[in-house]
């Protein structure tokens, strides 16, 4: 069976990182105190579900696909900002071209960004790790 592509939303709360399926038809939900954790957390869920299902010989909804899904994580701003920590708001804000107090609302939860603001952090953020990967010691 081919494996079913998932979006999977990672979201920062004052005391660690939840997880939900984007897909409604797909009821997945997990935490951990690190992003790791949560995704860890999230394919236990995932198992047990499935064999939640098996056990009690129930037909497993086509959603889950036999258990067959890989989970594509997309972060919001404010647990992108708490995960990597290591990234100065105002720095960042300058070298992408976004208002530091408005990046700063951003992580903070205050303000939504719009589609082209969420393009321009994204982009930024991939250049990062670009100029980090060419980085020789």
């Amino acid at each position: 069976m081919k494996t079913k592509k998932v979006i999977a939303i990672i979201e920062a709360s004052s005391t660690g990182f939840g997880i939900y399926v984007q897909d409604d038809t797909l009821p997945l939900t997990s935490y951990g105190d690190t992003i790791e954790e949560a995704k860890a957390d999230l394919q236990s869920v995932l198992k047990d579900m499935v064999d939640a299902y098996k056990e009690s010989k129930e037909a497993l909804p086509p959603a889950y696909n036999q258990g067959n899904i890989a989970f594509v994580y997309k972060y919001d701003i404010a647990s992108i900002f708490r995960h990597f920590g290591m990234l100065d708001i105002s720095g960042f804000a300058k070298k992408v071209g976004l208002n530091p107090s408005l990046l700063r609302q951003y992580k903070g939860g205050h303000a939504i960004a719009g589609p082209n603001q969420k393009k321009k952090i994204e982009e930024g953020l991939h250049a990062i790790g670009r100029e980090l990967l060419s980085v020789k010691l």
